[in-house]
């Protein structure tokens, strides 16, 4: 990557990277719907729908929703 770009770093790419994940998984779990349009495609957004949709439709619920933010999470 650094003959494209000299001033690119990899520990801020995993950074960047991270939050990425973080921001998507925690909207994924909550059901968010209209940022997973936003931010999926193809067959990655059939596969979100498909999960969002069978949780309704078997009513899961979460005991912690409070649990469920995008704030600091460490994995």
């Amino acid at each position: 990557m650094q003959r494209y770009d000299p001033e690119f770093d990899l520990e801020e790419l995993n950074y960047e990277a991270e939050e990425i994940f973080k921001e998507f998984f925690c909207n994924f779990l909550s059901g968010n719907m209209q940022y997973c349009e936003k931010v999926c495609a193809s067959t990655a957004l059939g596969f979100v729908k498909a999960h969002i949709q069978l949780r309704e439709k078997e009513g899961w619920r979460y005991k912690y929703d409070e649990l469920l933010t995008c704030g600091r999470a460490d994995f």
